[in-house]
């Protein structure tokens, strides 16, 4: 049985359109909590979320997004923006916000709702960014810094995508290059192919002998 929180994390999509279905507080509640309880920096907490109902600023807000998935702030019933202060954490608040934001999806994902996860951060902070003219439509003070928009609500069609396999993002002890993963991967497949090929119950390590 897969663990229920592995599983919330893996059926995780980013929604491009959703339904008009109502979200209840209580739901709403439980996808907050997560972003409250979320792990932050000396545990300096430097996030506020702005919960956005209104349609009108949905709708304002869906016009400044810079991506396809402006679609679905205005089609959501609820959308959070996760904003952070730099100056209560001036070293981690980028990952601060991004990791609340993480588990508000997952929260969401595993009670029957979905979220788009929109970065809206600029790095360089430029005055005619997303991040800019989302702030100024919420009202975010100078000093605070917008971390990313999550629609949140009902979707209208389920996503499905794949992930690389654990063999070509896992390393040991240190890093392989991308060269050294395709050698390793070719020698792994002599290997398979030389047990089907033998039949033989010798170990794996025996036959990468006999390969190498």
């Amino acid at each position: 049985m897969i663990n229920p929180v592995l599983k919330a994390i893996k059926n995780r999509r980013s929604s491009l359109r959703f339904k008009t279905s109502p979200i209840d507080d209580q739901k709403l509640n439980m996808i907050l909590e997560a972003g409250r309880w979320a792990p932050s920096w000396t545990n300096m907490q430097p996030w506020r979320f702005i919960v956005i109902k209104d349609e009108v600023i949905r709708e304002k807000m869906s016009r400044a997004a810079s991506t396809f998935f402006n679609m679905s702030i205005k089609d959501a019933p609820i959308c959070i923006a996760v904003c952070v202060n730099p100056t209560e954490d001036p070293f981690h608040f980028l990952e601060d916000g991004t990791i609340a934001t993480q588990n508000m999806a997952s929260v969401a994902q595993s009670i029957g709702l979905s979220t788009s996860w929109i970065g809206v951060f600029s790095l360089t902070n430029e005055k005619n960014s997303t991040e800019r003219k989302m702030k100024k439509i919420l009202k975010i003070p100078e000093k605070w810094r917008l971390i990313s928009i999550l629609p949140l609500g009902v979707p209208k069609f389920k996503q499905t995508k794949t992930r690389k396999q654990l063999s070509e993002l896992v390393d040991s002890n240190y890093f392989i290059t991308k060269e050294e993963h395709k050698s390793k991967l070719e020698t792994e497949e002599k290997v398979s192919d030389e047990i089907e090929k033998t039949g033989e119950t010798g170990t794996v390590r025996d036959l990468e002998r006999a390969v190498v």
